[in-house]
């Protein structure tokens, strides 16, 4: 399949294209900034602007849309961050539509569905249930970043509910974890790392381009909503245990001894094929 990935020259773009390249697809890649030694050569381009997408998917097959800033720290102000996504997301998914792409993944966020306002770190955390997944209410908040997702999301259903032959798949991805983050967090955290208002979860890498690649493959047709996460098991506490002393105001789906996880992967295994790698471990912060 011939793939264009934006965002190629960030982490997880640069993952995700040797992982399409192992699986034997044909990878054009593209980014705003130069990437020395990536996977596959990155053409600059800027998706702000209107018709910079139409030559980069002109006779391509899929799109994986990693091209936004990733945070609101990455943006000159929210309210850039917010605008200059929608833009980049609007661009992309139209001249995709015109040049006859019909397979489409992008990468959303879990803030897209879990509120991150100021002061959100603290307790109580705002998440919309456990165990979470991707079909969570959008509930962003006043967070411009997760706004910005929550549009990209709404414009693929759109887009879908016009072209009933596009394949369509917003990952709302939590906290993509490096190899050296995954080994530090097998130490004793801090409590800053615990990631308490997402929820626990994050996903490694390699996990991340792999449902990319499934996406791509195996989606059928419509617009398709998932998140793609594993969740911290805590030492010494079950996850009954765990929702009891962290998320008592969170709602729940079932009753807490039956949840075995606070992340439900069933749509993605039944969907896509898709099992994260098995969760870590970590210490409390001083036991």
């Amino acid at each position: 399949m011939k793939v264009l990935v934006t965002g190629a020259a960030g982490r997880l773009g640069s993952v995700v294209c040797e992982a399409l390249l192992a699986r034997g697809h044909e990878v054009r890649a593209t980014d705003q900034r130069f990437r020395a030694r990536a996977p596959v050569p990155i053409a600059l381009a800027d998706l702000r602007e209107e018709l910079a997408a139409y030559p980069l998917l002109e006779g391509m097959e899929a799109l994986v849309h990693l091209g936004n800033h990733p945070n609101l720290l990455a943006g000159p102000s929210p309210q850039a961050v917010l605008a200059e996504n929608v833009a980049m997301n609007s661009n992309v998914f139209r001249a995709a539509l015109d040049l006859g792409v019909r397979r489409i993944v992008f990468a959303s966020s879990i803030q897209a569905m879990v509120r991150l306002e100021e002061g959100a770190l603290e307790a109580p955390y705002t998440l919309p249930y456990f165990p979470l997944d991707g079909l969570a209410p959008a509930n962003p908040g006043a967070n411009f970043y997760g706004l910005s997702k929550e549009f990209g999301e709404r414009m693929l259903q759109v887009l879908c509910q016009g072209s009933p032959e596009l394949c369509a798949s917003a990952f709302r991805f939590p906290v993509l974890a490096a190899d050296a983050w995954i080994r530090r967090m097998k130490q004793p955290p801090s409590a800053s790392w615990l990631n308490l208002c997402e929820g626990l979860t994050y996903l490694e890498f390699a996990d991340a381009a792999a449902v990319v690649g499934l996406a791509l493959e195996r989606q059928k047709p419509g617009y398709h909503q998932y998140f793609p996460a594993q969740a911290l098991r805590i030492a010494g506490y079950t996850v009954e245990a765990t929702l009891a002393k962290f998320f008592s105001a969170t709602p729940l789906r079932r009753p807490a001894a039956e949840i075995q996880s606070l992340v439900d992967p069933t749509s993605l295994e039944a969907d896509l094929g898709f099992v994260p790698s098995p969760p870590l471990t970590v210490e409390l912060p001083n036991g």
